[in-house]
């Protein structure tokens, strides 16, 4: 999976916007997605930054704490475990060849996965 497909996934599955912004709550409805929409873009666009500028050591040997480490140091400001988790899912990713394909009618996204598999006795 490319990069951004790998950062779009982690934020999808491991960013939980109530945790890194509290201050939603007492924000106005109609403000909300606006909010929201700006913070992820730019938790996006600085992860995508961050480990294509330093993130690639880390990303061949699949260190997502080193990973994670790097991320906060250039001033993500997301709790680390959850940072973690989020580096887990962008190193796993990074290894599929999947291509998205459609976000079915109750939600759940649909890909193509390309698997090679090595069975050893």
């Amino acid at each position: 999976m490319s990069i951004e497909a790998c950062i779009a996934h982690a934020i999808h599955s491991d960013l939980d916007i109530l945790e890194v912004l509290p201050e939603v709550h007492e924000l106005p409805v109609e403000e909300l997605e606006v909010y929201i929409e700006r913070y992820i873009v730019g938790v996006q666009e600085s992860l995508r930054t961050i480990i294509s500028d330093k993130g690639d050591p880390f990303i061949r040997s699949r260190d997502a704490a080193g990973l994670c480490a790097t991320c906060l140091e250039s001033g993500i400001s997301i709790p680390a475990p959850t940072l973690l988790k989020m580096c887990q899912t962008i190193t796993q990713l990074l290894d599929l060849d999947a291509r998205f394909i459609l976000d079915t009618e109750d939600g759940t996204s649909l890909y193509y996965m390309k698997l090679n598999l090595s069975l050893s006795a």
